[in-house]
Order: C-alpha cells, then structure tokens, then sequence
C-alpha cells in the first residue's frame, strides 16, 4: 500500500543532516515516540553520502486491534536511511526501510531532503508498506498505514525538540 507523507523540519537541510547524526537525536526520538529503546548508528561520512540505522523497540498498545495478534505487546523496528552526498542547495537524495522485527511487514521507500528557507526544509517520503500475510495482507496494510504514518510524522515534533534544546 502506498504511503506518502511530507514533513516539514525546523532546520536548514544541512541542520537536519547535522541532527539526523547526532546521538542526541536518537534519544530525542525515543522520548517523542515512546520507545523503550533508541540505538543509532551512522556510516560513512555526513558530508558527503551516508546512512543511519536505527533500532527502536515500542510498545503496541496504540497499533490497530487486528494488527495486535502478529506483534504482541511490543516491537522492535529497524530503520534504515541511506542519504546520497548534498547537492549544491544542500538537499539529499535517499532511501528508506523500516523492518518489523519478528514479521511479515515493513516499509520501503525514497526520501528526498529539500531545502525551504534558511531555516526549514522538507522531507518527502514516497514509500510502500507491505504486510506479507496470506489473504489478510491488504487489509493489515490500512489498518496499519495510520500508525506508520504518526510514527514518521513523529519527526516533525522531535526535531522541533532537537532544536530548542541546541539553542544556544
């Protein structure tokens, strides 16, 4: 099932680079979307082309009822984003996955990192989520498309967060 979500930071494109490396943010995350647990890692170098990957474990008492079956009372999600080096505005090009530990669903996707303004830019995410699960897959995709959706757009509140608490 599609799913498409633009969320708009408070940063300049190269902020939101610097942010989505820094461990701070990782935490920052973990506070925002209630999570048990927040581990990041980051590969290669921020200035030029690099990837970040997270591990999240959340508890499932806000997933769809139907979804609660297949993942029980928590969730370890795995993400991965792959970001390209900047252009010459400093917006990136990327990719996503976001992997359910311990099931058939997950999440793919293209991230594109746009400038808007000297202190604000958007991240445009075009991705599929697929439940891999005979006959009730379609159905576990749209039940599951507005929890995803309020786990991504949950970056909008934590780099909010990100960039009052490195006011300086």
């Amino acid at each position: 099932m599609k799913l498409r979500e633009t969320l708009t930071l408070p940063l300049s494109a190269t902020g939101a680079t610097a942010m989505y490396t820094d461990p701070a943010y990782t935490a920052i995350r973990r506070s925002t979307l209630g999570a048990t647990r927040a581990e990041s890692t980051v590969e290669g170098d921020p200035s030029g082309a690099f990837t970040v990957r997270t591990e999240l474990s959340m508890p499932t008492d806000r997933v769809p009822d139907m979804v609660r079956p297949f993942v029980g009372s928590s969730v370890t999600i795995h993400e991965k984003q792959s970001w390209s080096a900047p252009d010459a505005d400093g917006g990136r090009q990327g990719t996503m996955t976001l992997e359910v530990a311990g099931t058939p669903a997950g999440l793919t996707g293209s991230l594109r990192l746009l400038p808007s303004g000297e202190m604000a830019s958007r991240v445009e995410i075009d991705g599929d989520l697929v439940a891999k699960v005979p006959l009730l897959g379609p159905r576990l995709e749209k039940a599951a498309v507005p929890y995803v959706s309020t786990v991504l757009r949950a970056e909008e509140r934590s780099a909010r967060e990100y960039v009052t608490s490195h006011a300086g």
